[in-house]
């Protein structure tokens, strides 16, 4: 007696590996384009807090009206549309933003330093031309729709210091 087998079609062994493995593709490149974002530190600007060589995770999906003092976003930089920065916020629309003695005063009131981790070493290597150690700012209005940053490493960071507040549209990513 010979047993028969039920041979399953072609079609439907092909269907059956190339759904889940279509939805499983598509799944993981929605999730690394749109939602979040691998991004190797290409430079001290933000050290102790990112390490230049680390990777750091964005999220893309955030709501500009849930961003707060003290978080940390890549922005696009209003210098030229295809370089990125990283910095952190420290004035939202309406702000008075000043530094003096690297302490950030925003409206008046002096922001908790602990926003700005030191970093471990007190050597600085190269202070740019233009630039202090302690690098003072007179105070300035933040406007509408409009964020003041700065980096936690200031004596070499760029930020709105040189770049000028950024817009509410050129924030890319959080810092997840």
């Amino acid at each position: 007696m010979s047993k028969s087998k039920n041979k399953v079609p072609l079609k439907t062994k092909i269907i059956v590996i190339l759904v889940p493995l279509s939805i499983g593709l598509f799944s993981a490149s929605f999730v690394k384009y749109k939602v979040v974002m691998p991004l190797s530190i290409p430079n001290g600007y933000m050290e102790p807090t990112l390490k230049q060589g680390s990777t750091a995770y964005f999220t893309k999906w955030f709501r500009k009206s849930q961003i707060g003092i003290g978080d940390v976003v890549l922005v696009t930089s209003p210098l030229d549309p295809n370089s990125y920065f990283i910095a952190r916020i420290v004035g939202k629309p309406g702000d008075s933003i000043a530094v003096q003695k690297r302490m950030v005063f925003r409206n008046g009131t002096v922001l908790d330093p602990n926003l700005f981790p030191e970093p471990t070493t007190q050597s600085i290597a190269l202070i740019p031309q233009g630039k202090t150690e302690h690098d003072d700012m007179k105070e300035v209005t933040v406007p509408e729709k409009i964020f003041f940053l700065l980096a936690d490493n200031r004596e070499i960071g760029v930020d709105s210091r040189t770049l000028g507040p950024i817009q509410e549209s050129q924030i890319i990513a959080v810092l997840w």
